[in-house]
């Protein structure tokens, strides 16, 4: 599931190169992927994607017929709710992650770090940035709590750039940002 899929596009391409997968995209902004969504109805062999599921849902309202049914959550450049909520970190954001996924379902979660830099946006001045220390001392503590354990949390500077091949990603100028943080979870069982 590819959750804050934008324009879905990223998603279609996940779709295309892995046509035995059910690959679906999330986001409450259903008017950006309406052309992904004709495109992926066409033929296959017209480009179509018929594995390829887009749907119009914040994550924190997810429909209940998406519980459980990922095998990996992607959580690529987001903005917005969906940013703060990964970087404070929100439950309802992290617990709406969490419904989505399969006991041991992995969580990628990845940002350009560059958006820190200044001038820095006026949406996220009041966020800290997110740094391996950050992920160590403050996320790690709490995704438990949420259904998640931290597996791994790096920051990569000069490579990885083919996991930030999105059209917001563009259009936020971080296309090939300085460095990026990319920080892996696992699904654990619900502490409930």
């Amino acid at each position: 599931v590819d959750v804050g899929t934008g324009d879905a596009r990223a998603a279609y391409r996940l779709a295309a190169a892995n046509p035995g997968w059910l690959v679906i995209g999330l986001d409450p902004a259903w008017q950006r992927m309406v052309p992904t969504s004709v495109r992926s109805l066409r033929k296959p062999a017209k480009g179509g994607a018929p594995n390829l599921l887009l749907v119009n849902a914040a994550v924190e309202t997810a429909p209940a017929e998406l519980a459980g049914i990922a095998d990996e959550v992607l959580v690529i450049m987001p903005w917005g709710k969906l940013l703060r909520g990964v970087v404070r970190p929100d439950a309802d954001v992290y617990t709406g992650l969490r419904q989505l996924a399969k006991p041991g379902a992995t969580l990628d979660v990845t940002v350009g770090t560059s958006i820190w830099n200044e001038p820095v946006p006026i949406e996220i001045r009041d966020l800290p940035e997110l740094t391996t220390h950050h992920v160590s001392t403050t996320l790690d503590p709490r995704l438990g709590g949420y259904g998640w354990r931290v597996i791994g949390a790096e920051l990569l500077i000069g490579d990885g750039w083919e996991r930030l091949r999105s059209s917001w990603a563009k259009r936020l100028g971080s296309e090939r940002p300085e460095a990026i943080m990319h920080i892996r979870a696992i699904a654990i069982e619900s502490p409930d």
